[in-house]
């Protein structure tokens, strides 16, 4: 796509955003969960004590699930149910027919989804200050989970057919994508399985990140692949 029409896309997003009554709240959401976090989970950790190994543990599993998991699928649901309704309206159907194709439209929207998801990650992270991982590790794990933006943008796009469809689909997969941040740590190969989960990277990331592993550019690279992965299948079906 064109930079001048790349740029006359921008306010006609901000203003539909601030129309949909469904989408309007969403960009919020993140900043909610980082204040919540911040205020109130410092909070339970001094009034467990020394002694709850337990909840500062569970701290930590918050802190990766909200900010390397929910925060860039949220991210790429707002996006995703932007291209949804312009499927229904008919948009793609013009879109194909003009010189911006449609399969450029949609892979801008992802990459368009992926950065804002890491900038929002590691806004978000920094601003619950659940963990002391200084800017340039909460750099890296918000670059980990930022494809999960784009790959829950493109697959909503082309698998969902209706607006109810889209999320009864983010509800159920929201549930199974905070499974790597709740799961065992230190499972051996039982882990393994896990990695089929796109979250299961930026999970692996966190954990190297905030303890002595070494691992994490790995993790880094794994969730690009398998992000890529999710949004060229996306894209092929959207736009074949």
């Amino acid at each position: 796509m064109r930079p001048r029409a790349l740029l006359g896309l921008l306010p006609a997003d901000l203003r539909r955003l601030a129309r949909d009554e469904l989408l309007v709240w969403m960009p919020v959401v993140p900043l909610a969960m980082a204040l919540a976090a911040r205020l109130g989970v410092p909070a339970l950790l001094r009034a467990v004590g020394p002694g709850g190994a337990g909840a500062r543990e569970w701290a930590a599993r918050i802190d990766a699930a909200a900010f390397a998991i929910v925060v860039p699928v949220l991210v790429g649901v707002v996006v995703g149910f932007m291209l949804l309704g312009e499927k229904e309206d008919g948009v793609w159907s013009v879109l194909a027919v003009t010189p911006t194709s449609l399969r450029g439209y949609l892979i801008w929207r992802a990459s368009g989804a992926v950065a804002v998801a890491a900038a929002a990650s590691g806004v978000c992270t920094r601003l619950a200050g659940l963990d002391d991982l200084g800017a340039a590790r909460t750099a890296v794990l918000a670059a980990a989970g930022a494809p999960l933006a784009g790959a829950a943008a493109l697959s909503l796009a082309a698998w969902a057919a209706n607006t109810v469809q889209g999320f009864a689909a983010v509800k159920l997969s929201l549930i199974v994508l905070v499974l790597p941040a709740v799961a065992p740590r230190d499972a051996g190969v039982w882990q393994w399985p896990l990695a089929a989960i796109p979250s299961w990277w930026p999970v692996r990331a966190y954990w190297d990140l905030t303890g002595p592993g070494s691992w994490w550019p790995a993790w880094l690279l794994g969730s690009a692949a398998v992000g890529l992965a999710i949004m060229a299948v996306g894209l092929r079906r959207a736009a074949p």
